[in-house]
Formats: C-alpha cells, structure tokens, sequence
C-alpha cells in the first residue's frame, strides 16, 4: 500500500482524462495500486472505492516509510495491452505524395479495428480515401512486430484545375498490407507499411479493375 501525500487525487472510471470523475481521495490516505495502463494507474481505497488515477496526480505518493514511491515507467508491454492508438504517416501512392491519419482499437493482443483517412495529391489529379481495415499482429511481444491488414473503403479522384472540366470519380477499393510497429520510447511507436489496392472502377467504358502499391512511415501514440 501507498500513502497520498498529494492535497487529493481523483479517480475517474477509465484510464483517461475522458472519463468521468466519481470519487476523491484525500491527503494521507491509503490505497493499493492494481495495475497500470500507459500513463494511468488503477488504484483501491481502503473502503473498497476503486478507479484511475493520473501519473501526474501521483508524483508526491509515499511508501509506508515515508519514503517517495516510484511510478514504473511505459514499457513496450504497454504497447501489447493498448485500447486505442492515433498517429499520421506519409509515404507515395502509385509513386504521388500521400499523407494518412488514423485511429485504432485493439480488440485482443493481436486484432486490431482501424479506420484512416488519405489524401493524395499528383500533378494533374488529387485524390482522398476513407477505410477501415482489420489489423493483425501475430507477434505483439517482439521489438519489431509485424503486421498484415485486409480493408476496404473509398477513393475520390479529382483530375486537375488546368482542364476545362473537373472530372471527379468515386470508387470503391479493397486492400491488402504489411508492415511492422518498432516500440520507441512512453507511448510513441514507429510504423512502416506497404499496401496493393485493387480499386474497383470497371464499368461500361472501362473494362477492367485497376491495382496500384502504396508504402508509409509514421508514428502513433497509444492509451
């Protein structure tokens, strides 16, 4: 057990600044650490109340002796054990400059639901994409964790200003990708990814579907 030296924390339902407030602990008080998520630590009062507490609501919390407790560290085991995880990355898409956001939850250790949102933009056409991809991680204890992903979604593209008239083409695509995440530091993780489209645009005029490769890096964070 661990003594509040803080004037009081407060613990919400879930580890995040998004959860509601329930229950205050006073100064001098008692409480026994469960377990911890990234920056946020569940902890039990005497009388049973149990919730989430910040790190930085933490930082003066004392061992029965007086002594300063030292709050662990992120490691990457937090990584393996994350609910939700944002980031950006860049890279080319059929050889034009493409830049993504996404959000990810993870479902178990290794299944993960994402869904990001691309714009691409080539001297005579620009494009943007919406998609939600199933992410698959066979290894989420190694340094370096693969990954393979299977989605779909949609592609808008906008031939150029320069011809008389804008042409603008919706069409829907399918996916197929694999990377890797390298834990850094905290809650910041490295990702590098390939990816094929098949783009699903044959019609009366066109015949056939059409395939083009992407390749991304970028960073995420995870809570």
């Amino acid at each position: 057990m661990v003594k509040i030296a803080d004037p009081f924390i407060n613990l919400r339902t879930g580890p995040g600044s998004v959860y509601p407030i329930f229950y205050v602990i006073d100064r001098g008080e008692l409480v026994t650490i469960d377990k911890r998520r990234t920056e946020w630590f569940k902890i039990r009062s005497k009388d049973g109340k149990s919730g989430w507490a910040s790190r930085e609501e933490l930082q003066l919390t004392l061992l029965p002796g007086g002594e300063v407790f030292q709050l662990p560290e992120a490691d990457p085991t937090d990584f393996i054990s994350r609910q939700w995880s944002y980031g950006v990355s860049g890279g080319e898409l059929d050889k034009a400059p493409v830049v993504t956001v996404f959000s990810a939850y993870s479902f178990t250790e290794n299944l993960s639901g994402e869904f990001s949102y691309s714009e691409s933009s080539a001297s005579f056409s620009s494009s943007n994409s919406v998609k939600a991809a199933l992410l698959m991680q066979p290894f989420p204890e190694w340094a370096a964790s693969p990954f393979f992903t299977l989605g779909m979604g949609k592609i808008k593209v906008k031939s150029g200003a320069t011809l008389i008239s804008a042409n603008r083409q919706e069409s829907t695509m399918a996916q197929v990708g694999l990377g890797f995440h390298y834990y850094l530091s905290r809650r910041f993780v490295f990702r590098f990814e390939i990816n094929e489209y098949v783009i699903l645009s044959a019609n009366n005029a066109i015949d056939d579907n059409e395939e083009t490769g992407e390749w991304k890096t970028g960073f995420s964070i995870f809570f």
